[in-house]
């Protein structure tokens, strides 16, 4: 889902690793905090003082015992003026593991509608990605083990021990490329999110992209982000900001449900 993507992508930055980047990857092993449960939640995105976009998605376990998160969203506004955007998508992991099992995206513009889905496995990924202007199927099939892609990543950097100065790192394919995410827990502070305070987890994020060689390099369009989760027994995502090339980006929850088992 792009504007999923586009605004999780803008709010890391670049950082310097030494050696193989492979040997910089923390375990791919959860962390002792549980998965959360079942949930419906919105978000609102902006650019600077504008507000630029809005998304919502659930996340339950399925029939067959996986955690599903549904999402959909666009920009909305001044915004959609210039960029026109619809998105959805569905991301499937196992809760055990937090590894992501398959997933699915549908971007629909003022003039392009793209669809891809994604197939991951204990070698890497398998994307396939369609254009609906353009005949045929493009596959893709990137060899990186241990991959996650957005909703496994922030699952299991929630799942973590986050304690103040604990620094986790992993491997991200959220839509084209690979990159090497790291966030680094900055300590605790309030957090205004949905009309009200939180007390919350902040962590400074950071990251670099495969180039064509496979070798990580820093993302030249990011410059600095953070991103706070709720310092209680859901860590529910609260709010993203970056410093970009275009200016300040931000994403903010809206709205946070928990439906019963018999909703």
């Amino acid at each position: 889902m792009r504007i999923a993507a586009t605004i999780s992508a803008a709010l890391l930055a670049a950082t310097t690793f030494a050696g193989t980047w492979r040997d910089q990857l923390s375990p791919p092993q959860p962390g002792p905090f549980p998965p959360p449960r079942p949930l419906h939640i919105c978000y609102k995105f902006g650019w600077g003082l504008i507000p630029a976009g809005a998304a919502e998605a659930d996340m339950a376990l399925t029939d067959a015992g996986l955690l599903r998160v549904v999402a959909k969203g666009g920009t909305t506004g001044a915004v959609r003026a210039l960029w026109r955007l619809d998105a959805e998508g569905t991301s499937l992991c196992r809760p055990a593991t937090l590894r992501p099992v398959s997933g699915t995206q549908r971007e629909v513009y003022s003039n392009e509608t793209v669809e891809a889905k994604f197939e991951f496995d204990g070698e890497g990924v398998t994307r396939t990605r369609q254009k609906k202007s353009v005949a045929g199927v493009k596959t893709k099939r990137v060899l990186t083990p241990n991959l996650f892609n957005m909703p496994t990543a922030f699952l299991w950097v929630r799942s973590q021990r986050l304690q103040t100065g604990d620094t986790y790192r992993c491997a991200v394919y959220p839509q084209s490329s690979v990159y090497l995410a790291e966030a680094r827990v900055i300590g605790r502070e309030k957090c205004e999110a949905a009309k009200k305070s939180y007390d919350a987890i902040k962590l400074g994020l950071r990251v670099h992209v495969m180039n064509r060689e496979l070798q990580m390099e820093p993302h030249k369009k990011f410059k600095q982000a953070f991103a706070w989760f709720s310092d209680d027994s859901d860590r529910i995502l609260l709010k993203m900001t970056a410093d970009v090339f275009v200016g300040s980006v931000w994403m903010e929850m809206d709205k946070v449900e928990f439906p019963s088992s018999a909703e």
